[in-house]
This record gives structure tokens, C-alpha cells and sequence, in this order.
């Protein structure tokens, strides 16, 4: 808990005239809070006992004015408190977001993304809701617990001993409240966030739901993980009820007890009438920051969690990250070499072993093997998506790991097969990465990548609109739009991932013809199952069980006889 609020404080620092603001606030609401009993006390023994009418008025207008200063404190409080939760939040949410941004694949790989997006979105919120209201009112509240102290002590050292007893009672409950409900609202965090994982799958994949007729079983999962949501909520809540009533119980005691020690004091004349009435109406006001306190606490657990949660993402380093002698990468000729390159994911299994070879600048070269036998895993160490475990990458001579990230990947454009479109229009998603793109440039694009008819036959032409994901165009349409978008960023090493798997024939044929163009003056790793689509390639890299089993031309390793033979027997004369 502590941790954790050394680290909001930390970004707290950047606003500290809105938490000094908070705070001035904070102590004059609590000093005028505690004017009205002290007003009491001094009617009753100065002017109640002694018949004095005519100075009841001047004390119920000053005692108004107090309730009044302390009302208008408490605005500019509740005001002031709001900014600044929203000032902090907003810069840690900015900081979640761009750290996430930062991170590798390999913390992509192993994350849900449901739980990310409860991380930024709801996990965000309770925090804003515990810095927004929770810890101005558990630092009013205890201000106000120790202001009736200084002042019991004050008027009368033997009442406020009884206080005193009641502290440890007070403050134990809460102890033991805020340690039994934390571990609760911790799993409740992240049974939610596997909830709204569940959410987004099923609703992502609801085509292959349907496909398989899993409509009951996947509402099935979801009813056991809600389910398992709302007993931990129920649990959490038992705890909470119980405080309400424990509370109203102390605090019943201790005023009878002031009653009863308190008046035997004025019977025996010993304590006057004003300071009892005044010590019970502090009694009465110690009901609710005693209360909300506890109820805070809660808020302050769930704010713990989240906060805890939000803090594990951020204290993560991307493995893929600028060495810090990293240059700027200028502009590539295209000379790609592997020396010797190892990878794997889990440290367990090698999914690449041994790779090595060579491709000259402006020439196209083919990446072909069996399905898991490591070709887009070759592909994406390229642009660093990966660190290869052992071995060295380097263009033009110069080891990838030695120059910045950004510039390395503004020289490579990919088109991957799982194609992704932004819910935005048409012209959005080709200039996605060229936004300063001039309308003729997003066209020449779109012709080059054989979509440009299809766009202008649409009734909006490039404002349309894709949909989510791009659900309202087909997968070949969709393939064509990320081809014209890495197109329009001219890069000067191209990687495609089976570029034309979701092509018709016709289509296909035209896509070959403007895919030659594209080529010309650029390095090209083209990754393909068909192998007519590779034959032209000036290098062929064939893969076979995560090693480098032949290279050469299609006319060399077919005389070969080796294992790109066998395919080309097999899926192409076949």
C-alpha cells in the first residue's frame, strides 16, 4: 500500500499547487468543523446559564458564519481534489499507454488483451475514484479524529482519556478491516479482467463461435467466471457490513460513556454543563469521519490493487530496446546479411538454429518451407520485432542492434497475411503510416496495389468507412489496403507475408504485375506457400525445421533435388 502511494505522489509532484491547494483546504474545513461545538460549550455556560438572551443572537450568527466559511471550504476542496485526480490520472493512463507502445511482442505473446484494456480503462478509474474523493476524505477525517482529541485534552484531560480508549478500538477495526478486504478486491481486479478478456474474445471471434456451434459453451465459461466475480464481490461486501454496525457500536459506548462519567463531573460540579453538551456534540461529529474512514478504506484497497496492477506493466522493460550507443539508421541501400542467427521464444525450444546467408540490395528473395519451420519468425527479426538469442542481423554492414529502433523500422515496410484495418475511413488506413500524404500520393498507392477501381466505385470513394477491423471489405480487399499503405511509405526493404493468398486468380495475376513494380529498387523477403508466386525471386531461402536446408534459384535447387524440389514436385506439378 505504501508503494504504491510513494508512486502516485511521485506523479503528484508535477501538480503540487493543486495538492497544496487540497490540503489548505482540508485543514480549514477541519478547523471550522470543529468551531460549532466550541461555540456550544461557550453558549451554554456564558450565556444559557446566566439568562442571557441578547448574546444567543451574535453566537448563532457567528456560529452560522462558520458553517458557512467551512461549506464554502468544502467546495473548493471537493473542486480542487477532482483536478488534481484528474491531472494525475491522466498522466499516469499517458504513461501506461505510451510504456505499453514500448514494450516487445514477447510481453504481446503472453498478454490478454482484455486484461491490458482493463488495466488503461478500469483499473485507471479506481484510482481516479480513491485520489478524487477517498484520500481527501481519509485525510479530512483523521485531521478531524485528532482536532477532537487536541481540543478533549484541552477542555478536560479526564473526558478525554476515554477518547484515547477509543482510538485503539477505532483504528485496530480498520487495520484489520483494510487487510481482510484488500486481498478480496485484488482478486476481484483481475477476476474482472479475465471477464472482460473473455468479453472481447468471444466477440471478436463470434464468426468462429457460431462456425462451430460453441454458443453454449462459451456462455457456459462466461457464467462461471461471472459467477466467480460476484462471490468475491459478495465476500468483500460481508466484510464492509460488518464495519458499519461496529462503528455505530464504539460510538454509542463512548457517548454513554461521556454521559456517564461526564455527568457525574457536572452533578458533583466539578466539570461545567457547557463542556459536556460541547464534549457529546463532538461524540456526534466523530459518527461520520469515523465511519467514512472505514468505508475509505475499502476504496483505498481497491485502489491498492489497481494501482499494484497498473505498476507491474510500467516496471517491465522491453526486451527490444536502443542500445545506448544506438545511431540513427540513414537511408539503406539494402544489403541483408544473418550470421550464425539462433532464436526462440521460451528459451526451450529453437524455432530458428544456425542461420546464415546474404542478400544483395534491390533484389527480391523468397522465404519458403513448411508450415512452422520458422519463416515469418525469420522475417520479423528484420525489424527487430524479435533479438535473435545468438548471432547478428545486419543492412548495409551495420549490426541492427547498434542503431535506434524507430529509424531501422521507417526503412522497412510489412505487409503481414493477418491483415489489420483501423475502424476509420478508406483514406485513413492507406496514409496510416504517411498522415501528411497528399490525396494524388494515397491514390498512386491504391493503383499500384490494384484497389483504386474498387475504392472509386464505392459511394463515399476513400471516405468510406472499413468498419471494425475492416469487416466490410473481403480478405483480399483488405490485403490490397495494407499493401497500398506500406506502398505510400516508399520504404526501401519490403517483407510480405504471402501477399496474395487472398486474391481471386484475376486479381492475383494484376497484383503480380504491380508487385514487379514495387520491387524494382528495393531489397524483398516474400514469404509464400504457392510456389509459382516465388519462382522470379533472384534468391530462394528454404527452411526446414528452423534451420537454412538450401538456397539458391528456382531453377538451381529444382536440379538440386533437394527439399524445395520435393515442394515444388509436390504443390506446384501436382
Amino acid at each position: 500500500m505504501l508503494s504504491v502511494l510513494r508512486w502516485i505522489a511521485a506523479y503528484g509532484q508535477a501538480h503540487w499547487p493543486l495538492v497544496a491547494g487540497v490540503g489548505a483546504m482540508a485543514i480549514l474545513s477541519t478547523v471550522l468543523g470543529l468551531v460549532p461545538p466550541w461555540l456550544i460549550r461557550y453558549g451554554v455556560d456564558h450565556m444559557i446559564m446566566a439568562d442571557d438572551i441578547g448574546g444567543l443572537i451574535p453566537l448563532a450568527a457567528l456560529m452560522i458564519g462558520a458553517v458557512l466559511c467551512q461549506s464554502a471550504a468544502e467546495f473548493f476542496k471537493r473542486c480542487l481534489a477532482e483536478s488534481t485526480a484528474q491531472n494525475i490520472i491522466h498522466d499516469i493512463r499517458t504513461a501506461l499507454y505510451r510504456h505499453m507502445n514500448r514494450l516487445s511482442f514477447t510481453f504481446y505473446d503472453k498478454s490478454r488483451t482484455g486484461d491490458l484494456l482493463a488495466r488503461v480503462t478500469t483499473d485507471a478509474d479506481s484510482l481516479h475514484q480513491f485520489l478524487s474523493s477517498g484520500s481527501v476524505y481519509i485525510v479530512s477525517n483523521l485531521m478531524t479524529i485528532f482536532g477532537v482529541l487536541a481540543v478533549a485534552f484541552l477542555w478536560d484531560i479526564r473526558l478525554a482519556l476515554l477518547f484515547v480508549i477509543l482510538l485503539p478500538l477505532m483504528f485496530h477495526a480498520i487495520r484489520t478491516y483494510a487487510v481482510q478486504v484488500r486481498p478480496m478486491f485484488a482478486r476481484a481486479r483481475s477476476s474482472f479482467a479475465r471477464l472482460t478478456s473473455m468479453v472481447r474474445d468471444s466477440l471478436a471471434g463470434i464468426e468462429t463461435v457460431k462456425l462451430f456451434g460453441q454458443e453454449k459453451q462459451d456462455q457456459s465459461r462466461f457464467e462461471k467466471e461471472n459467477r466467480h466475480y460476484v462471490e468475491v464481490n459478495v465476500k468483500a461486501a460481508r466484510i464492509s457490513a460488518f464495519w458499519m454496525p461496529y462503528v455505530h457500536f464504539v460510538l454509542g459506548a463512548g457517548t454513554a460513556l461521556v454521559l456517564w462519567y461526564g455527568g457525574r463531573l457536572v452533578i458533583g460540579g466539578e466539570m461545567s454543563v457547557g463542556t459536556l453538551v460541547g464534549f457529546t456534540s463532538y461524540m456526534a461529529l466523530l459518527t461520520r469521519p469515523v465511519r467514512q474512514t472505514g468505508m475509505m478504506t475499502g476504496a483505498a484497497s481497491r485502489a491498492a490493487a489497481s494501482g499494484q496492477r497498473i505498476r507491474e506493466v510500467l516496471q517491465m522493460e522491453p526486451e527490444v530496446k536502443n542500445h545506448p550507443d544506438a545511431e540513427e539508421l540513414d537511408s539503406i541501400a539494402g544489403h541483408v546479411s544473418f550470421d550464425r542467427v539462433y532464436f526462440s521464444y521460451n528459451q526451450d525450444t529453437e524455432v530458428l538454429k544456425d542461420i546464415s546467408f546474404s542478400v544483395e540490395p534491390g533484389t527480391t528473395t523468397a522465404v519458403v518451407g513448411a508450415t512452422g519451420a520458422g519463416k515469418t519468425t525469420l522475417v520479423h527479426l528484420i525489424p527487430r520485432f524479435y533479438d535473435p538469442d545468438r548471432g547478428t542481423i545486419r543492412i548495409d554492414g551495420r549490426d541492427i542492434r547498434r542503431v535506434t529502433v524507430e529509424s531501422l523500422r521507417t526503412q522497412i515496410g510489412i505487409v503481414m497475411q493477418d491483415t489489420f484495418l483501423f475502424s476509420a475511413s478508406i483514406r485513413e488506413n492507406i496514409s496510416y503510416g504517411t498522415p501528411d500524404a497528399s490525396a494524388g500520393d494515397i491514390i498512386a498507392a491504391a493503383k499500384t496495389a490494384q484497389i483504386h477501381d474498387f475504392i472509386e466505385s464505392l459511394p463515399l470513394g476513400y471516405e468510406t468507412p472499413v468498419g471494425q477491423r475492416g469487416v466490410t471489405l473481403s480478405g483480399g480487399q483488405r490485403q490490397r489496403l495494407a499493401l497500398a499503405r506500406v506502398i505510400l511509405t516508399d520504404p526501401k526493404l519490403l517483407i510480405l507475408d504471402e501477399p496474395t493468398s487472398n486474391l481471386d486468380a484475376a486479381t492475383e495475376a494484376k497484383m503480380q504485375a504491380a508487385l514487379d513494380q514495387t520491387f524494382v529498387n528495393r531489397t524483398t523477403f516474400i514469404i509464400a506457400h504457392r510456389l509459382w508466386t516465388v519462382q522470379r525471386a533472384d534468391k530462394i531461402l528454404v527452411l526446414d525445421g528452423g534451420t537454412l536446408a538450401e538456397e539458391g534459384t528456382h531453377e538451381e535447387l529444382v536440379n538440386a533435388g533437394g527439399p524445395y524440389a520435393q515442394l515444388h514436385k509436390t504443390m506446384f506439378q501436382a
